[in-house]
Parts: structure tokens; C-alpha cells; sequence
């Protein structure tokens, strides 16, 4: 994919999944916030604007730790500015601590096949599935967060199962394209498609509005999320690693 496309999608996700915080560093995005969440806690260092890379790094590092965060930096692969920043990094001692694949789609998406409750801004229903899906009490908190200053309106979608919550996900309305997040599934309610559905209806929602363009992210250890995204003609775009100082 070109650098140019590559920036229109990161400056999308930018918008689409909001950071508490964002500071510029010679020319670096330098987001933040509780620290759980890799991309909102972490440099993106895209396109430089600075005169010594090494003095810039130090100065990102001493940002985070004045937040009391671990310093940490996205790195997209072949979009880095300067190039060589995961081997600088890696001197210093960080390490890889998710892989990322960024996965776009153009169209339009079947019907989905169960009813799903849709509405333009969180609702509570949508922040308990979420908190009762997340890793720990503070990444939930910090997603919840996330989804409170997501663009207005975007399309939250929930089903439920016998009344019970089951599924969730968000398409947030960025810009020119719309962006796919917090797809959420409870344990006892996966492999019934509820998941596939909510895809499709949030992105047919996002169509009616007049968006084209998707894209999403999502860990490449993921492999039945990269199966169900795949399966809908997501194609992969590029990749992007966070890594994060570890000594």
C-alpha cells in the first residue's frame, strides 16, 4: 500500500478510536491516556519533522514517564519516518508487545441474519458488554472512556439472546471512511454467527450514511476474528507492531 494511503488510514483511526490525550513531538503523534490500550498509549512516529532522532526519542520516553506510562511506540511496517526506528528502539531495549494487521474493505455487506439493536452514541447496555469483556477493571475503564468520545453519530450494534447481552460492535463514522471497533462476543454465545450480524449491521448502517471505505484492526494472533473478517472480503493492508520499553 502507498505511504499516502497509509497515512489517510492512520489518521482515520486517529479519529475513529479518540486517545484522552495528544501531544506532537517533532513531528511525532504522541497519544495517551490510562495506559492499557496500546494505541491510544502509544508514539506513532509517522512523518518527522525534528533534527536529531535519538534526542526526540529521549524526549518521547520522558514524556510517558512524567504520565507515568511505559514508553511505548507504534511502528507501522514500511511507514515509519525515519525507517530505521525498530532498530533504534530495539537498541534501547524495547520489545514487541502485540502485532496488529490493518485490514480494509470496499462495498457493501450481505444482511445480517440476527436482529441487531443499533443506535448513534454508547449506550449502557454497550458499556457493560464491553467492560465485561475486557481484560482487566482498567482496560475496560479505558475503552469505556474510548467509546465516550467516539464520533457522533457512529453506529453501535448489540445482540441479545433471550434478553441476554451477547454481542457488540461499533463502526465509528472518521471522516471520509468508517472504522470497525470493539467487536465484542461473550464466551457462551461464540461460533452462532451473532458477531458476523452485528458486522454487517453496523457497516450497513455506516452504507446508508454514505460511507464506501472500511477499515479495521486486529491482532494477528486473532485467527478466529482474522477468519470472520476474511470471510466478509476484508483484505489485509498493512501491519504494525507496538513496542514497548522494557528495560
Amino acid at each position: 500500500m502507498e505511504l499516502s494511503a497509509i497515512h489517510r488510514i492512520e489518521q482515520a483511526t486517529a479519529r475513529g478510536w479518540p486517545a484522552e490525550r495528544e501531544d506532537q513531538i517533532d513531528g511525532w503523534h504522541v497519544f495517551s491516556g490510562r495506559g492499557f490500550v496500546g494505541r491510544t498509549n502509544s508514539c506513532w512516529p509517522l512523518t518527522y519533522g525534528g533534527m536529531d532522532v535519538e534526542v526526540s526519542i529521549d524526549a518521547v520516553e520522558a514524556h510517558y514517564r512524567a504520565l507515568d506510562l511505559a514508553p511505548q511506540f507504534k511502528l507501522v511496517t514500511g511507514g515509519t519516518d525515519p525507517a530505521d526506528m525498530h532498530e533504534r528502539l530495539a537498541q534501547r531495549g524495547y520489545e514487541t508487545v502485540s502485532q496488529v494487521a490493518v485490514m480494509t474493505f470496499e462495498g457493501q455487506l450481505a444482511a445480517p441474519e440476527h436482529w441487531v439493536d443499533i443506535t448513534p452514541t454508547v449506550t449502557p447496555d454497550f458499556i457493560q458488554i464491553v467492560s465485561e469483556t475486557s481484560h482487566s477493571g482498567g482496560d475496560g475503564q479505558e475503552r469505556v472512556d474510548i467509546l465516550g468520545r467516539a464520533p457522533n453519530p457512529s453506529a453501535f450494534g448489540i445482540v441479545r439472546h433471550n434478553g441476554a447481552l451477547a454481542a457488540a460492535g461499533l463502526c465509528t463514522f472518521a471522516g471520509d471512511s468508517a472504522g470497525i471497533a470493539a467487536m465484542r462476543t461473550h464466551a457462551h454465545y461464540r461460533n452462532q454467527g451473532l458477531a458476523r450480524s452485528v458486522l454487517r449491521a453496523i457497516m450497513g448502517k455506516a452504507y446508508e450514511a454514505g460511507y464506501r471505505q472500511f477499515w479495521l484492526q486486529v491482532e494477528t494472533n486473532n485467527a478466529p476474528a482474522l477468519h470472520l473478517y476474511e470471510s466478509e472480503g476484508f483484505v489485509a493492508a498493512y501491519q504494525y507492531q507496538t513496542v514497548r520499553l522494557v528495560r
